[in-house]
């Protein structure tokens, strides 16, 4: 899976006094040659071409034309009427731009200036280096400066400027020491919540958890399909402690006022992941989670019938996060569980993963996403900048008398 940073960005808007709209355009102009030239771009002319493309769309004041059709046809030569949903040219290298760009500013990191472009989106937003609030196009000028364009000219002016620039500093100085201290499920979260789109809540059902065994012997032909045959059908039978785990992220998310829709993992299709950001319930019966979690440095291994181990690509050798599915549930005291948020390059969209080996890892690691008390053993086991990149939790939960307890953080992943 591709790396990707640079998840979210707030999204007020501040005009700096000292630059008019052509300075800033200039700047950003500049800017952009400066990033085009880099190793990150300069031997990939389809990359480069779409960062200019948006880029300077955007300085022009014209963000409105930034949409996937319109890329596609005026970068890649697309007919204007194609298929965006079964062409992913335009998303696919939206997503490398991201990594390219990433990889710029990490090798650049003393750059007074940043472009971003945020998942989900093909409108750039400019940003000084120290500043926590982006520029943003708003209007034909290109940056908004409609403060600027009110002050005053001349040497009381400067005075303002000046006054104005030392109470953005105070005031950045303040929002930083808020950001630092911010709430880490917000933090967590706010990449997804960033979307327009409804949430996909995709439970995993018992037909996923059976579509990885040995296939069992032919059945005899079908006879017309009764309700009480209907009911009890695999791919219509959840966990409880999954359902659990799925209302609690319904409520979570109603509580923050963000539409969602419900699918199993047989409903749910391509095309749904592909509309909006996803939360997938469940890592032995959902097939998406496979499909996810198998490209990543954390993955789950059967090594013997029963037996499954969450594997360390970097240790392959450890074995120690398992369980046996032969041992009698009162004799588990232990369950773990991956957690994974992170861009699909494949959707272009913000998928969070949360499934245990068994379901007591699952329902831990649902409490644990949506309790800032728990949370905030990820805001002290992960470096600083954590909120803008992929990851990927190893959790353990002690499990008692069938119950399982408070999830603690074993192993992170950032990329």
């Amino acid at each position: 899976m591709s790396g990707e940073r640079g998840l979210a960005a707030p999204k007020s808007v501040y005009s700096v006094c000292e630059l008019d709209a052509g300075n800033h355009r200039e700047l950003f102009a500049e800017h952009l040659k400066q990033i085009l030239v880099s190793p990150a771009f300069r031997n990939s002319k389809r990359y480069a071409a779409v960062l200019r493309y948006v880029v300077e769309r955007a300085l022009e004041g014209n963000p409105d034309r930034l949409k996937e059709r319109t890329i596609g046809v005026d970068v890649f030569g697309r007919p204007a009427d194609y298929d965006t949903s079964s062409d992913h040219a335009v998303r696919s290298a939206m997503a490398e731009v991201r990594k390219r760009l990433a990889q710029y500013y990490q090798e650049d990191a003393n750059s007074d200036l940043r472009i971003e472009i945020q998942p989900g989106s093909y409108i750039p937003q400019f940003r000084l280096a120290d500043s926590a609030t982006a520029l943003e196009v708003t209007h034909a000028d290109g940056i908004d400066s409609r403060p600027a364009a009110l002050a005053v000219r001349g040497r009381w002016n400067r005075v303002f400027i000046a006054a104005v620039a030392a109470a953005f500093l105070a005031l950045a100085a303040i929002g930083l020491a808020l950001t630092r201290a911010e709430d880490p499920v917000a933090a967590f979260w706010r990449p997804v919540f960033s979307s327009p789109s409804p949430i996909l809540l995709c439970i995993g059902n018992l037909e996923g958890g059976r579509s990885k065994q040995p296939p069992a012997a032919p059945e005899p032909p079908a006879e017309p399909l009764t309700m009480r045959a209907f009911h009890v059908l695999p791919s219509q039978t959840v966990h409880i402690a999954d359902a659990t785990t799925l209302a609690r992220f319904a409520g979570f998310l109603q509580s923050h006022r963000k539409a969602y829709r419900i699918a199993s993992q047989t409903e749910a299709d391509f095309r749904d992941l592909q509309n909006g950001p996803a939360i997938l319930i469940g890592l032995l019966n959902n097939e998406w989670t496979g499909r996810l979690v198998g490209k990543l440095r954390f993955w789950v291994e059967r090594p013997a019938p029963g037996k499954v181990v969450i594997r360390d690509s970097q240790q392959p050798l450890r074995a120690d996060w398992s369980m046996d599915y032969l041992t009698p549930v009162a004799e588990v005291t232990r369950d773990y569980a991956l957690v994974v948020r992170a861009l699909d390059p494949k959707t272009d969209q913000m998928v969070v993963m949360v499934g245990g080996i068994s379901v007591f890892g699952t329902l831990a690691a649902g409490e644990f996403l949506t309790s800032e008390r728990d949370m905030q053993q990820l805001s002290a086991q992960v470096p600083r900048g954590w909120q803008q990149r992929n990851l990927e939790l190893v959790l353990s939960t002690e499990v008692i008398r069938g119950k399982s307890g408070r999830a603690r953080i074993v192993a992170t992943h950032l990329w």
